[in-house]
């Protein structure tokens, strides 16, 4: 049976079992404001720079001089400081002999990978949707100017050659140009290194690859794993497309994906459906999502008692002590655009945060508004989270995308702007009853000597 995703007294749960459609009271929704956001607004060159995925990597002496790099699909990577300043434009691979330029959808930072001659190095990996490549950047603390240099393996095998035969029987080709290619992308440290997760778009697979570092210090990568999910969930095939009513409109694939790196546990988000976990040490998922989405009211798959509106989108973690923390979600919903399908308790444009450990407790969710001149968060594809003191930000640091900078052209589908938001880690713990724990410097991603 499903767990609820918050606790429930039993006669609720009974009238779950029957199929009775009700909801367990919880609080409204908070509110939050961002501390400043990233600049200039993308587009920034005549590239199509769209916002999309952001990681924080900390610098290994001086915090101040830690970076913001985020992935804009198909003008490449952009770097800012801790101050939203722009540091660095990275281009997208251009069109090759197949005529498939570079998208880079999903974006993270790996530290300490080992070098064949001694050593290590910090790289920055994400998913090339254009090409169905996995790219890597080695990153230097010790230049201000062009942190990120392209160490990708030249030579590396495509990351999804097969996919599902629609009959389920099978594997069959994969064209790169039919575009169901690498989309979302975490890493962790695995017991042999370095190792990357990332989701096929528009199917319900996450496969796992290790990095490998080549004598001349490109990295490439070799398949060790995958999972697959079901393509329907509670009588909802998902699978269904509709183009005219949101609401009919189903897609069985993953995006948003982070490693508890403590746990060895993965969270992944699957859009239309739910948050999934993957003990990646037993290499076993969970037989249903922990925390489902609300589905559709115009649906078989219709949870009302769900507090995330479908698309859940970006996934982070927040680490706190001794295995404590919080689950961050994107609760992205379907709000904007031509064709719309606003959730009716408000819950688009929201975040939820789940308890870290145990059964992944639902503790309530916040929004971002605007305020102190910057604008507020619509359709965030991806988030970040460092619970570890930064200059400016000394209680830790939530970087959210922004899917409508400045809330321009009516939130009506085509946003003319995008970027990224900073939120101070305190404003949010603050605006929960009781406030979630802050404990800057309980752990760092960054390995001990």
């Amino acid at each position: 049976m499903t767990r609820l995703p918050f606790p429930a007294a039993p006669v609720l749960a009974l009238l779950l079992l029957a199929g009775v459609a009700c909801a367990a009271p919880v609080a409204p929704v908070a509110t939050v404001q961002p501390s400043l956001e990233t600049a200039p607004g993308l587009p920034d060159t005549p590239d199509e720079a769209d916002a999309d995925d952001p990681a924080v990597w900390l610098h290994p002496t001086d915090p101040a001089r830690s970076l913001i790099i985020t992935a804009v699909k198909d003008a490449g990577l952009r770097v800012y400081d801790l101050q939203g300043r722009l540091v660095q434009r990275v281009e997208a691979a251009r069109a090759g002999a197949d005529g498939l330029p570079g998208r880079y959808n999903n974006v993270d930072v790996a530290y300490g990978l080992a070098l064949p001659g001694g050593g290590v190095m910090d790289v920055a990996v994400a998913s090339d949707r254009g090409r169905d490549r996995i790219m890597v950047w080695r990153i230097d603390p010790n230049s201000a100017a062009t942190p990120l240099a392209d160490v990708t393996d030249p030579e590396q095998p495509r990351v999804f050659p097969t996919r599902r035969a629609p009959d389920g029987s099978g594997e069959i080709a994969n064209p790169a140009a039919d575009q169901r290619s690498a989309y979302g992308l975490t890493t962790w440290k695995g017991p042999d290194g370095h190792r990357v997760i990332v989701a096929q778009r528009k199917e319900a697979r996450l496969v796992e690859h290790r990095l490998v570092v080549n004598p001349d210090g490109t990295v490439g990568h070799v398949r060790l794993r995958h999972w697959d999910f079901p393509y329907s969930h509670r009588g909802q095939s998902l699978t269904a497309e509709d183009d005219h009513d949101p609401a009919r409109d189903w897609q069985p694939q993953f995006e948003g994906l982070v490693v508890d790196q403590e746990r060895g546990i993965l969270f992944a988000g699957q859009e239309d459906v739910g948050l999934w976990r993957v003990n990646l040490t037993t290499g076993t998922a969970d037989a249903a999502p922990f925390h489902e989405t609300r589905g559709s009211t115009r649906s078989p798959f219709d949870n009302r008692a769900s507090r995330v509106a479908r698309d859940v989108e970006g996934l982070a973690l927040y680490y706190g002590p001794e295995g404590t923390g919080y689950l961050v979600a994107s609760s992205q919903g379907d709000a904007h655009g031509d064709e719309k399908a606003p959730d009716p308790e408000g819950l688009d444009d929201t975040f939820a945060v789940f308890e870290r450990g145990g059964d992944n407790r639902y503790l309530g969710s916040f929004r971002i508004v605007a305020g102190g001149g910057v604008d507020g968060v619509q359709e965030c594809d991806g988030a970040e989270i460092v619970s570890y003191a930064l200059p400016g930000f000394p209680n830790g640091l939530m970087v959210v995308q922004d899917g409508y900078n400045d809330d321009l052209n009516g939130l009506s589908g085509e946003p003319e702007a995008t970027n990224f938001k900073y939120v101070d880690w305190k404003a949010i713990a603050g605006s929960f009853d009781p406030a979630l724990m802050v404990t800057p410097q309980a752990w760092t991603p960054r390995p001990t000597p």
